[in-house]
């Protein structure tokens, strides 16, 4: 049996080589650049409406478009068998899923935005709230963008630096402490439209549904970030 192991992992570790240059990671880098798009663009789309100009979130649409269709192409392409990966199938699975559903988060903020006009102005502090989410987000994604290229260097085998594994591990640490941030930005958000009397029930609801999907956008790179945290320490 333990001749049979040895051999498993001679195979494993041949095929996972051949796999180098054609690694899902080269087009999971691909879709990440997509959602980075999207998340850019929505940025720019919150900015616009805590100022009180249109949103159309066209932009934002596209990227996820992009993203959605590198998605489909991923899966498709994926081995069947975890002999063929270097990492598991499922692992990967999961992190697209959750990298995808930061841009597919995006679009429903994008499409949120403008679904109920306001009769009456946005409380100052939900404006000031709603734009730091917004820029966290950003920080956020751009922070994750360079985290899966690093890891992707760990897996593949063409870096067995332990300056990039620790550049991996403080990259995760970083998007927590971002997430951390946003929840507390917006549950201020929530408290200054709970504390509002210039809005109506209806207008609340919008306001805190639009700063909760922010903030679960942020839970999904969080969630993808820890997913690359176990795919680099096994």
């Amino acid at each position: 049996m333990r001749v049979l192991s040895k051999r498993l992992k001679k195979v494993k570790k041949f095929f996972s080589k051949l796999l180098t240059e054609t690694s899902p990671f080269d087009s999971l880098y691909e879709h990440a650049d997509s959602v980075q798009g999207t998340v850019e663009a929505l940025s720019e789309e919150i900015h616009h409406y805590t100022n009180g100009k249109s949103v159309k979130g066209d932009r934002v649409s596209d990227f996820e478009f992009e993203a959605d269709r590198s998605k489909q192409e991923i899966r498709r392409d994926l081995p069947r068998s975890d002999l063929l990966m270097p990492v598991a199938r499922s692992d990967l699975l999961s992190l697209l899923w959750n990298q995808d559903e930061i841009a597919d988060n995006s679009q429903d903020v994008a499409e949120l935005l403008p679904m109920l006009e306001l009769k009456g102005e946005l409380p100052e502090e939900y404006r000031e709230s709603l734009d730091q989410l917004a820029e966290t987000l950003k920080a956020s994604v751009e922070e994750y963008g360079e985290l899966i290229r690093s890891a992707g260097e760990i897996i593949k085998g063409t870096s067995s630096n332990v300056e990039t594994l620790e550049v991996v591990l403080d990259s995760i640490e970083d998007i927590n402490r971002l997430e951390h941030e946003a929840d507390k930005k917006t549950r201020r958000a929530i408290k200054s439209v709970y504390s509002s009397d210039n809005l109506e029930d209806i207008e609340k609801y919008h306001l805190i549904q639009i700063a909760l999907k922010i903030n679960n956008t942020l839970d999904h790179v969080e969630n993808a970030s820890n997913f690359i945290r176990i795919m680099t320490n096994k």
